[in-house]
């Protein structure tokens, strides 16, 4: 309470001081006086929680382990051992081990296999294997009186392998096609003279040679199917890959006898393609 009494009598005396100067250093002693009563006031208190001792000093990792961090708690200790009494019957560690095993095989049994929820389900997507030549059936056409778009469709269905279940668009698992008769392919309408054929010579501008239908079937028959088929195929690597899988003969004779061709009718839904054509406008 002196320091307090002295700061009081101070801050009256700062009153009656008229020069600046002093009433500056009356205040600075002021504050000095006032924070070192406070830091004694925070010491008297502090002593009587805690021993000096134990505020200043920074504790070591051992004393910090050995001293619980908060106050009444019981330090457990690391090892915790047991009394085993002398008329206990051994302990058959290979059991022990058995019954683990066991409980690890049961466990492993209940879990479900994600691959089980999908079985039968699974997308068959082609191997290599597939894509064989030995795997490739051959199937042969007659294209008398077909009609070229019908017959054109089917056989580009047979190259691509679309007509399988296991079918799939960038693999080769299709068949071969052998067309022979080609000569004798029929068109609708008035598509003979009007349907018409480019080719480029040389393949420079002004070098373009057109045909009709029927000049272009009098001149290379075989060439008619081809370009009707390889329209329908994809354009690309695999396109040309499948194109050579078609044989177009003129006539009646061809050269794969021994592949032993099965013979492909146009039947049931596929039977528009042998129906007769009109010619001409009705």
């Amino acid at each position: 309470f002196f320091s307090v009494y002295l700061l009081f009598a101070m801050a009256t005396a700062q009153l009656y001081v008229e020069a600046p100067a002093k009433r500056m250093s009356l205040a600075c002693v002021a504050s000095g006086v006032l924070a070192g009563a406070a830091v004694v006031m925070v010491g008297l208190f502090i002593k009587d929680a805690a021993p000096a001792a134990q505020l200043f000093t920074v504790p070591t990792t051992a004393a910090m382990t050995r001293t619980p961090m908060t106050t009444g708690m019981q330090q457990r200790p690391s090892v915790v051992t047991y009394a085993i009494p002398d008329d206990a019957p051994p302990v058959d560690e290979a059991a022990i081990a058995e019954e683990a095993a066991e409980a690890v095989i049961e466990e492993e049994e209940e879990q479900v296999n994600p691959k089980d929820l999908f079985d039968g389900q699974k997308t068959y997507y082609p191997k290599l294997a597939d894509t064989q030549a030995d795997k490739k059936l051959w199937y042969a056409i007659d294209a008398t009186d077909l009609r070229l778009g019908r017959m054109a469709t089917e056989i580009a269905r047979i190259l691509r392998g679309s007509n399988k279940p296991m079918y799939h668009p960038a693999m080769d698992i299709g068949d071969y096609v052998i067309v022979y008769n080609a000569e004798k392919v029929a068109v609708s309408g008035n598509k003979r003279t009007q349907k018409l054929y480019r080719r480029h010579t040389t393949g420079r501008p002004g070098s373009m040679k057109v045909e009709t239908f029927d000049q272009l079937q009098a001149r290379v028959p075989e060439r008619i199917v081809e370009q009707a088929v390889k329209g329908m195929l994809p354009k690309g690597i695999l396109g040309r890959q499948l194109f050579r899988h078609l044989k177009v003969y003129k006539g009646p004779e061809h050269p794969h006898a021994a592949q032993n061709p099965i013979e492909f009718k146009f039947e049931g839904k596929l039977a528009k393609a042998a129906e007769p054509v009109t010619r001409g406008r009705p």
